[in-house]
């Protein structure tokens, strides 16, 4: 069998070993004794994957129908939980939080689902469909596990997870883009004044009606 590296993303699963997909299986580099392990995926091909070096665990999925995404410990690569979603066809991205136990993914066609899941207790937090669109990059806020950055081919979303006690929800909130000439465009808003901010830090902004001459 053949060990080739394919334009997949990669990952440090500690501070000497990088793991990568390969085929049917994970190889795990140690780029001081270049010692290679190998993780075999029981059930085909790995299709979407993620490492975590923060707490040495990897999750992947497998490329079948009613793909389940696989959780495993680094090194002694023990399977830690099995994470069912909805996902009838394949996932296309995983990520883990660089704090706490949360894992997102996204499922290809025909769902289109973003989904926030506890894998340490195996609980789906919240979900969200985007239907048609392909995403080709996805990852939490280094600082903010309830901040997740979405990319597709045209546009970045960034999508808050709001908490309330054990309910989770997903908050969509686009991120302005600039123009081929690098400037962002303002849009004219007739309810809020021009200094409106996405996120308010000395306050609330008031509408343009609820001004009465103050400052």
């Amino acid at each position: 069998w053949v060990q080739g590296f394919s334009k997949k993303n990669f990952g440090f699963i500690n501070n000497q070993t990088v793991c990568y997909p390969c085929g049917n299986y994970i190889l795990f580099l140690d780029i001081e004794t270049k010692k290679t392990t190998v993780l075999q995926c029981q059930t085909g091909q790995v299709g979407a994957f993620a490492a975590n070096g923060n707490s040495q665990v990897l999750a992947f999925s497998d490329r079948k129908l009613n793909p389940i995404i696989y959780i495993y410990a680094f090194p002694e690569l023990n399977k830690l939980t099995e994470l069912k979603g909805s996902a009838q066809l394949d996932y296309t991205l995983l990520a883990f939080s660089f704090t706490g136990p949360y894992l997102a993914s996204y499922s290809s066609i025909p769902e289109f689902v973003l989904s926030v899941w506890n894998w340490q207790e195996n609980i789906l937090l919240c979900s969200e469909s985007q239907p048609g669109v392909t995403a080709t990059s996805l990852s939490f806020n280094p600082m903010n596990w309830q901040q997740l950055c979405f990319v597709n081919e045209s546009s970045v979303t960034v999508w808050h997870i709001e908490r309330n006690n054990d309910e989770h929800h997903l908050k969509r909130n686009p991120v302005k883009l600039p123009d081929g000439q690098g400037s962002v465009s303002s849009r004219e808003d007739l309810f809020f004044p021009v200094s409106r901010s996405e996120d308010p830090y000395h306050g609330p902004d008031l509408p343009v009606s609820a001004i009465a001459g103050l400052v």
